[in-house]
């Protein structure tokens, strides 16, 4: 899943300004795969940004109906079909991310997953969003 996004902030299919320099200055393929391998070995922190805690119920029941199946229980994705590692995730990187997706303009995003998200109120947002950024996958977590 790294290589996928680190390939398409280098090709402009994606926009992360702190990332760009980094994702050009990679223009052999198999620097890119290894970086993006050695990435994927680190562990996930565990104290990242929480949202704000005020209506995890509605935030569970979003990401069990809408976002479990492709992201998984933990938050652990798959990387086998490009679906992202959502544990550890800070609350407003998710936000800002679920925020573009929904108003179609991370161009890079799932077709699937534009579908699901742009029905979202604000409020519904905010409550998945809370919900993700307090996910652990316990394989994976910082020690």
């Amino acid at each position: 899943m790294i290589i996928k996004q680190i390939a398409d902030i280098r090709a402009g299919r994606r926009d992360n300004v702190i990332m760009y320099p980094f994702a050009v200055s990679l223009t052999d393929q198999q620097e890119l795969a290894d970086v993006s391998a050695y990435i994927q070995t680190l562990p996930i922190p565990t104290d990242n940004g929480k949202g704000p805690g005020t209506n995890l119920e509605e935030g569970k029941m979003l990401f069990d109906r809408d976002c479990v199946e492709c992201h998984g229980a933990y938050g652990e994705g798959d990387a086998e079909k490009f679906y992202p590692v959502l544990a550890g995730q800070h609350y407003k990187y998710l936000l800002r991310q679920i925020s573009e997706i929904a108003e179609k303009k991370r161009r890079n995003a799932n077709p699937d997953m534009v579908k699901i998200v742009e029905g979202y109120t604000h409020e519904q947002q905010v409550a998945v969003v809370d919900y993700m950024s307090r996910l652990e996958w316990p394989e994976r977590q910082q020690k």
